[in-house]
């Protein structure tokens, strides 16, 4: 099994200040970091239109996106294989999905809130699509119900988008991710119908009478086809306690989520063989696996894997 903790990777002037506390807060990390070798994968997020977990978690799943796509076309056909709804489709088909979120004004701008935070029913997602299925006549797009959080699209024959993930663009201003051109100008049109309808629903002002942020707005994603995904990996362990601590830059809750990470799922895998890790940032992620044990006589060496090098690079 593969562990994946996101937000173990602080940004590299940041991670020289908080490398110091390691060695206390988090030995058994310390130890695991140690006895592994660690190979380090720098990530564009503003070209891979996601985030490096979701880059790593694709590249997991052997992704291949073609020249004209940017790398998150594959979170469509990935949701699909997690919702264990790949054959819904054909191989060569590609796949849009459409997510039900909240875009809340701020000081900073409109700011997204995606829809596993919004603790979504069944019955609300589907009252949702009763409501704008009216509207869909003479649009070219379909929406079908997946999940509490995800439609299916299927848009008009010529219609393309290059959509950042919902994770991505609730980490900065909605603003920076919106495509405003004239080939998304059909799907904008919808989406504003959409908010009027969601405005006046009966569920949407009881979410709101209970302090509860309703959906919104829809946003679309994807592309690429199942085709382009390889074989599924092998059982993958998912950690997100330090993600939001890191993206809010807290570092003081940081370290003490750290700490019970380190106690409660690291202090049994220290014990034992060395695991794989990963560990991921808001621009970087690291894959660290267990170090090639050296032939005699060079393994009566003790063997280390000077790990502080790539957690926290001093350029």
């Amino acid at each position: 099994m593969q562990i994946v903790i996101n937000g173990a990777l602080p940004e590299p002037a940041i991670a020289r200040e908080l490398i110091k506390h390691l060695p206390q807060t988090a030995p058994n990390l310390v130890h695991l970091l140690t006895q592994g070798k660690g190979t380090l994968s720098v990530r564009d997020p503003a070209q891979d239109l996601c985030t490096p977990a979701q880059s790593w978690l694709l590249h997991a799943h052997g992704f291949t996106a073609h020249q004209a796509q940017h790398l998150s076309a594959g979170l469509a056909p990935l949701r699909l294989r997690q919702l264990k709804q790949i054959h819904s489709v054909a191989p060569d088909e590609g796949v849009w999905l459409a997510e039900l979120v909240h875009i809340a004004p701020s000081r900073e701008g409109a700011m997204l809130i995606p829809a596993e935070q919004l603790a979504l029913s069944e019955s609300y997602s589907r009252a949702l699509l009763h409501a704008i299925s009216p509207y869909l006549d003479g649009t070219g797009f379909q929406f079908e119900y997946l999940s509490p959080q995800l439609w299916r699209v299927t848009p008009p024959a010529d219609f393309t988008v290059q959509a950042a993930s919902t994770e991505l663009v609730s980490q900065s201003n909605l603003n920076n991710w919106w495509t405003q051109d004239v080939q998304t100008r059909p799907w904008r049109r919808l989406i504003n119908e959409f908010q009027m309808l969601t405005f006046a629903l009966a569920d949407s002002q009881e979410r709101q009478q209970a302090g509860l942020p309703s959906v919104n707005s829809l946003w679309l994603f994807g592309g690429a086809s199942c085709q382009q995904l390889g074989p599924e990996p092998a059982a993958l362990r998912i950690i997100d306690d330090l993600q939001d601590s890191l993206i809010r830059q807290d570092w003081g809750l940081w370290l003490q989520e750290l700490a019970e990470l380190d106690r409660t799922v690291l202090a049994p895998l220290a014990a034992g063989p060395m695991p794989e890790l990963v560990l991921t940032g808001l621009e970087r992620y690291a894959h660290v696996a267990p170090a090639t044990r050296r032939i005699w006589p060079l393994s009566l060496f003790k063997q280390t894997s000077n790990w502080s090098q790539w957690w926290s690079p001093l350029s």
